[in-house]
């Protein structure tokens, strides 16, 4: 079974779990700006690391160079992004999930440069695969349309660009490098692990102070047509 096959059945259930928690969470965090934003500032962060970590250890890891896509890049792009959604600053400091992902990833590249695979893979894979999906309804749900892309600037390509021709170009790479099982069996673990990071990521935004309180804005919104409703039909039913 070449490599990018195996990545792919053995992390499958764990990425069906994120799928449904990620498709929930969706749903509230396009409610309202002030809850999509924090999901952006975070996952900035993420393609931030990741791509500060590639750009130092690819010149002594030549596992790294063979994945090493700059035009993948959208750390820039997220930074865009976070600055529209946030033109008072964006916040200073890390969350603390973004903490733990940040150590996450310090301690499995120590431990190995090619650990790092592992994380490049999922997230690039995943903008590549969903993002043209998720924009236009990002864009439509939030009202971006006059600015755009500004606000989803990570999930658009270039003019030309083709995600297929990427995809396919990843897949080949990925199964060209020299992995010793053990190696494999690190990255595979790694990439499960992601799933649950990103997880963990989402649910620091959906439990979040802002979060609650846009999910309460929109249920006393629809507490009180209810109870015109209810208002009306008692109207009507006691003057027969």
């Amino acid at each position: 079974m070449e490599f990018s096959e195996e990545l792919k059945v053995k992390s499958q259930d764990v990425h069906n779990v994120s799928d449904k928690l990620f498709n929930s969470a969706l749903s509230v965090a396009l409610t309202d700006r002030s809850v999509y934003r924090m999901a952006v500032f975070r996952f900035y962060h993420v393609f931030l690391m990741i791509e500060d970590k590639i750009e130092d250890l690819r010149h002594d890891c030549n596992l790294l160079q063979t994945l090493y896509f700059p035009n993948l890049f959208r750390a820039h792009e997220f930074e865009e992004d976070v600055e529209y959604f946030y033109p008072e600053g964006m916040p200073g400091e890390l969350t603390p999930m973004l903490e733990e992902y940040k150590l996450n990833i310090d301690r499995d590249v120590k431990d190995d440069p090619a650990n790092l695979i592992g994380y490049l893979q999922t997230m690039q894979l995943a903008i590549l695969s969903g993002g043209s999906i998720l924009r236009p309804i990002i864009v439509k749900v939030l009202g971006l349309k006059e600015n755009y892309p500004l606000g989803v600037k990570a999930l658009d390509w270039p003019e030309g660009f083709s995600t297929a021709n990427a995809k396919k170009l990843y897949k080949e790479r990925l199964n060209s490098l020299e992995l010793s099982q053990e190696q494999k069996d690190r990255i595979i673990s790694i990439k499960m692990k992601v799933f649950e990071l990103n997880n963990k990521l989402i649910r620091e935004v959906t439990h979040s102070k802002e979060s609650k309180q846009v999910a309460w804005k929109y249920l006393e919104r629809i507490l009180f047509v209810v109870c015109l409703v209810l208002a009306f039909i008692g109207y009507f039913y006691f003057r027969k």
